[in-house]
């Protein structure tokens, strides 16, 4: 199966081809409030070094959320925009799960932080038991203090990105397009969407816009 899959819910834009769950080509590098404008050129190289088309695809694949609003927005609307060139689906991809495939460890059972903003991080605990984790439940926001709370003292099971302000280096995982394309790959059937256009992605927190008084 060839999948083309997009990872920019952070402040990383990743972008790799994937044939069968294996990375062909990649694409990826820190680049704060860029996306919009690295993400095509991005594309364009993985598509040369990959040597495919678009319609050499069986879908695409894109990192959902939670994460960065402008991020996730940007990432979901030029999937949409290649998806709808070619007829393709997408396949949503929870973040949280995209980074605990992505993490060098892998205990049974792991608790994956995002830096949000604040003291504000996106948890999740998730099992890694088998080939793939599995959620153990839905993502949420929380504060530090919360989260700290939850992890009772113990750090050695953290999978975290940009949450260094807390954690130090423990646990530092960086999302990557390839364990976006190998969970795609895995839960195709399960995860494809076949109406791409009604997607849209899992912001968790929730955004407020006041009146000027």
């Amino acid at each position: 199966m060839n999948i083309l899959a997009i990872e920019t819910a952070t402040d990383i834009c990743s972008v790799a081809f994937c044939v069968d769950g294996i990375t062909r080509a990649i694409k990826e590098d820190s680049i704060p409030r860029k996306h919009a404008e690295i993400l095509p050129l991005f594309f364009e190289d993985v598509k040369k070094t990959g040597n495919f088309k678009l319609a050499d695809l069986d879908g695409i694949a894109v990192s959902i959320g939670p994460g960065s609003f402008t991020g996730l927005r940007i990432g979901l609307s030029y999937s949409k925009g290649l998806a709808f060139s070619q007829g393709l689906p997408l396949i949503p991809v929870p973040t949280l799960l995209a980074m605990a495939e992505n993490a060098a460890n892998k205990s049974e059972s792991a608790n994956v932080l995002l830096f949000s903003h604040r003291d504000i991080l996106f948890h999740q605990t998730v099992n890694n038991s088998n080939d793939f984790p599995k959620p153990i439940n839905e993502p949420s926001s929380q504060t530090w203090s919360d989260v700290e709370l939850e992890l009772n003292g113990s750090r050695d099971d953290v999978i975290q990105w940009n949450c260094e302000r807390f954690l130090g280096n423990q646990g530092k995982t960086q999302p990557s397009a390839t364990s976006v394309g190998r969970l795609a790959d895995t839960h195709f059937k399960g995860w494809v969407n076949y109406e791409p256009f009604k997607l849209v992605p899992e912001y968790i927190s929730p955004f407020k816009i006041e009146e000027n008084k």
